[in-house]
């Protein structure tokens, strides 16, 4: 889906993205590599994660699921304060671009079982496996 979130972003931003290296992404690269070997928990790579306002928020709550845990989308809903806009929820979850990071991953199904991961069920299931493994 990598062109179809180009698109969004150059219309959100109105402009276009070439490719380019960015001191940034030496420090991603070693965090991730960290999060991977199981030895970091957060990140502290400066985000550009523009969206709707809503979308911002489910963003933010998101990056409150502590690691190892999980919430259901219903409880994302909860604390953004409408337990009715699940749906909303979780389409937000589904836009996000910067996984990982803001780790989507951590969202499940109310009763527990896997679903709604853009980068497929398997990955979302190793994430979770690798988080619980290491805390």
């Amino acid at each position: 889906m990598l062109e179809t979130q180009l698109t969004r972003l150059r219309r959100l931003y109105g402009t276009e993205f070439v490719p380019v290296d960015s001191p940034h992404f030496k420090i991603l690269s070693a965090q991730l590599e960290e999060y991977f070997q199981g030895r970091r928990r957060e990140f502290n790579v400066p985000l550009a994660a523009a969206g709707t306002a809503f979308q911002e928020k489910v963003w933010t709550v998101l990056r409150g699921i502590p690691y190892g845990a999980t919430r259901s989308y219903q409880e994302q809903a909860g604390i953004l304060g409408d337990t009715k806009a699940i749906r909303a929820v979780a389409r937000a979850n589904g836009d996000n671009r910067i996984a990982i990071l803001i780790p989507c991953h951590r969202v499940i199904g109310k009763n527990g079982k896997l679903i709604g991961y853009g980068g497929g069920l398997w990955r979302k299931q190793y994430l979770l496996d690798l988080e619980r493994k290491n805390t």
